[in-house]
């Protein structure tokens, strides 16, 4: 009972990583000042010698929808959040004042809007396909054991519920995503 116990585990705790990869790569598609200021303040800056995250180093500020200016609190280090910035491939590029560092982010339209969909849409399907492919392993790994049939079965049933759990959550957090993306 303690195999199948590990393989329950194994399987929930692989699964939980396919769904937190997911919702970073999806968090990170940006539609607004919101969402890019708090991916920003996580991107890690090289300064005195370590890494720092942004937010620990500079005083991020939404000015509108479309627009964030970004302080730091050395302006020597300015330079070196521009370029993490841009070697960071977010969409759009900074604009080094001397002093601050100004952001300002393309409109959003409707096709693009779209495109971003079938981007996440893409993004989602592929989780699916993975957590799908880690039940089929783990229902392999229980077969593998030297149990009773009985055992084998709820064993494979107890596997079937993890995954459907799972792919609600990646099914609800699209729909979540997607709902935020089209309202205008």
């Amino acid at each position: 009972m303690d195999e199948l116990n590990n393989i329950f585990l194994s399987c929930k705790k692989d699964m939980e990583k396919i769904f937190n990869k997911l919702k970073k790569e999806i968090h990170r598609v940006r539609l607004g000042s919101q969402s890019v200021s708090s991916f920003l303040s996580k991107i890690k800056i090289k300064c005195y010698g370590t890494f720092f995250p942004l937010i620990e180093v500079a005083n991020i500020s939404i000015i509108d929808n479309m627009n964030i200016s970004i302080h730091p609190w050395d302006r020597s280090i300015i330079s070196e959040i521009e370029k993490t910035i841009i070697n960071a491939n977010l969409g759009f590029m900074p604009t080094n004042k001397g002093d601050s560092i100004y952001i300002h982010l393309p409109i959003v339209t409707e096709e693009s809007r779209k495109n971003l969909m079938k981007k996440i849409k893409s993004q989602t399907e592929h989780a699916k396909i993975l957590v799908r492919e880690i039940r089929k392993k783990n229902k392999q790994h229980i077969r593998k054991l030297k149990i009773s049939k009985d055992f084998s079965k709820t064993g494979e049933n107890h596997i079937q519920k993890i995954t459907s759990e799972y792919i609600k959550k990646i099914e609800d957090f699209f729909l979540y995503k997607e709902k935020e993306i089209l309202k205008i």
